[in-house]
């Protein structure tokens, strides 16, 4: 096991071979579902709970696992479709030129990792054979930015790492308007310029679509915990309340 373990799923070292790949019918961008497969590294994470005197990790049934992994794919899937749009409002804003070239330096690119669920071919309890959630290894120190209940970035970031909270604090914001106030990312975590395990924010009616770390008592806060910051300020974020306005 690589490191020690999450609130949902360990991290164990994996080895990717394929006999095969099916080509994409796209004509317009590369297959993100064969993205996974022109990673150098990676991991392969599985889902757990815990029960019991010690909180002992304990494995699901292998189709309650299928249908947990599936929730993490899920999330990470939408991960990737939220930045996208937070980066496509970037760069049109850009564009305009309405945005400073001193804040057009301090933008991070970030993305989601490649990710694919390996299900194997007996998901019978008996077979012994597990689902993984597969995803690319991320190197380097690895960075907690917004905890998942949180609007504001963690306190133990500094210098180029403080700037990226910063930035996905933003982001969230983005998310959040463009959406009109139905989804927000949070819980934002990784190294470099790779972002993995976020989870997706919604309001109680969409509670149970994204998995257990879903708040909803954080979500409906946003508007109050939220700050704007220079990032929102810059790109003509409007702040949600006056206390909102905070310079951070």
């Amino acid at each position: 096991m690589i490191g020690t373990a999450g609130s949902f799923k360990t991290c164990h070292p994996a080895l990717l071979h394929t006999a095969s790949l099916t080509p994409t019918t796209s004509t317009s961008e590369p297959s993100l579902q064969a993205a996974i497969f022109t990673a150098k590294h990676v991991v392969a994470k599985r889902v757990f709970f815990r029960k019991g005197e010690g909180k002992k990790r304990h494995r699901f049934s292998k189709e309650d696992e299928l249908g947990k992994t599936l929730d993490e794919a899920n999330c990470l899937y939408w991960a990737t479709c939220l930045m996208s749009l937070v980066y496509i409002f970037v760069d049109e804003m850009i564009e305009t030129e309405a945005v400073k070239a001193t804040v057009i330096d301090q933008i991070p690119r970030l993305r989601l990792v490649h990710a694919a669920v390996a299900i194997p071919d007996d998901t019978s309890d008996h077979a012994g054979a597990a689902t993984y959630l597969l995803e690319e290894r991320i190197e380097g120190k690895f960075i907690k930015y917004i905890n998942n209940n949180s609007a504001v970035p963690a306190h133990h970031l500094r210098g180029f790492e403080e700037k990226i909270g910063l930035f996905l604090c933003f982001a969230q914001h983005v998310q959040h308007h463009l959406t009109n106030e139905v989804v927000y990312l949070s819980d934002f975590q990784g190294s470099g310029n790779l972002l993995t395990d976020c989870q997706v924010m919604t309001g109680p009616e969409y509670s149970a679509n994204f998995g257990e770390g879903n708040c909803t008592e954080a979500f409906r806060a946003f508007k109050s915990t939220h700050k704007c910051n220079f990032y929102c300020r810059a790109f003509g974020m409007q702040p949600f309340t006056s206390s909102a306005a905070t310079d951070v």
